[in-house]
């Protein structure tokens, strides 16, 4: 089987905003699986496999070094699946080899679009999941605006991310579950010393938070989508209000000052705008070592741009330092996972609806140190490409799509042509730019430097 993995050569600076920093990188991508429809969440198993919902219902392991995959659940009934709803988030139960059990996020309609939490049993012996029992439910969310991540913290319990399904007062109102961090036992209990007696919430004033990461010292980060400006890394604390929709972003307006001064807001460790789309967040432990660049550091999968942004940290955690964004030319990232020995996979969300897929979308990448020679799990065309002189080179055995795109993911130019063709590059100012080229059995990319 001949060798398949996308080198990437980023001098990533452009797309950065304070603080930033340029850096050169180079790594590799590896595809682990393909042909999956919209991979929500991607978990390392106790099995050391890939354990993955797709939103329209599936739940599989995938071998993270052959791309088989086993399916455990073919179809959850009564998944509804619609706009950005559907089966969502996952987590195994910490202590998995006793209790081997999987919760799961996913929506139903009951009159209105409803969240559920229902947690199964792995039946290792027959490799599916059984007993599905619900947790929650009646959550309120919407065909927009569902959430919804997990994360175990080191006291046995589960957080989740839930969003206000679109209906902006839901996040404020106390009496309602929408639009917040909600705080679980695995039982379906509400913990003894959530901030609020007797309630699930923990943290409250989110839009529609879709990632979850445990730091460094117990800190607990959270991706959070704005509307048209402020998408948001917030660092989540109990029994604290982050805004929405009162506040967007930092309160640095005098409505925003007085709401944040009222209503002890926490604002963001980093804001974008223009929006970058937020979805999964991992964090990189400063003691791994199998992709140094990252240690101590927010890995952030976007939905805009392509774009793999990492986020390094202060040595307390409490600030974001420095950000460089990797556009991955992979279409929409949808979660991004670190394994306990320091591995990255990413998935894709090109068949969500939003996306531009490619035949063999959705998928499961990991990035690899260059030169480690690691085979992709399928064999693929050739497909070379490179730039001389202000032209575009491509080489390939079929008719192939072109994309000239900044460092931020912005599309320039698109060309379509036949195999061994050239284009101009020569309305292009001096600078970096990424290529990415497919002849639909490979994508490629590259960055290029045009003088």
């Amino acid at each position: 089987m001949p060798k398949s993995v996308v080198s990437l050569w980023l001098l990533v600076s452009a797309c950065t905003t304070s603080p930033s920093h340029s850096q050169s990188w180079d790594f590799e991508l590896r595809v682990v699986a393909r042909g999956l429809q919209v991979p929500w969440s991607v978990l390392w198993g106790p099995d050391g496999w890939l354990w993955c919902t797709e939103r329209p219902g599936r739940i599989s392991r995938i071998h993270p070094e052959t791309g088989e995959k086993r399916i455990l659940l073919s179809a959850i009934e009564g998944v509804y699946a619609r706009g950005e709803a559907g089966l969502l988030g996952m987590a195994l139960h910490p202590r998995f080899t006793d209790s081997p059990f999987v919760a799961v996020a996913y929506t139903v309609y009951s009159g209105f679009v409803e969240l559920r939490i229902v947690r199964y049993r792995y039946d290792a012996s027959r490799d599916t999941l059984l007993d599905p029992q619900i947790l929650l439910a009646n959550i309120r969310v919407g065909n927009i605006h569902a959430g919804c991540r997990f994360l175990n913290l080191p006291d046995g319990t589960l957080l989740l991310s839930v969003g206000e399904g679109g209906i902006p007062a839901l996040a404020q109102d106390l009496s309602s579950l929408s639009g917040k961090v909600l705080r679980i036992h695995w039982d379906g209990k509400v913990p003894a010393d959530n901030p609020i007696p007797g309630s699930f919430v923990w943290a409250w004033g989110l839009r529609n938070s879709q990632g979850l990461a445990l730091g460094r010292g117990g800190l607990i980060y959270g991706s959070e989508h704005g509307a048209t400006t402020d998408d948001e890394i917030n660092l989540l604390q109990p029994g604290r209000n982050y805004g929405w929709p009162s506040v967007e972003g930092y309160c640095d307006t005098p409505p925003e000052e007085q709401f944040c001064r009222d209503s002890n807001v926490v604002e963001p460790l980093y804001a974008w705008t223009p929006t970058v789309a937020p979805c999964g967040l991992a964090y990189y432990d400063s003691a791994l070592t199998h992709l140094p660049q990252f240690r101590h550091s927010l890995l952030l999968a976007t939905l805009k741009g392509s774009t793999l942004y990492q986020l390094r940290l202060s040595q307390d955690g409490g600030r974001i330092e420095e950000v460089n964004a990797y556009p991955l030319g992979l279409g929409r990232l949808r979660d991004v996972l670190v394994t306990p020995d320091g591995r990255v996979f990413v998935s894709t969300s090109n068949r969500d609806g939003r996306g531009a897929p490619q035949p063999d979308d959705d998928k499961i990448v990991e990035l690899v140190p260059k030169n480690q020679g690691i085979e992709d799990t399928q064999e693929r065309s050739l497909l070379r490409l490179w730039c001389q002189e202000r032209q575009l080179w491509v080489e390939a055995r079929a008719p192939v799509t072109v994309r000239v795109i900044t460092v931020c993911g912005h599309v320039l130019v698109e060309w379509r042509g036949l195999p061994q063709q050239r284009w101009s590059l020569q309305s292009l100012a001096a600078g970096w730019y990424g290529v990415i080229a497919w002849d639909g059995a490979r994508r490629e990319f590259s960055p290029i430097v045009v003088p």
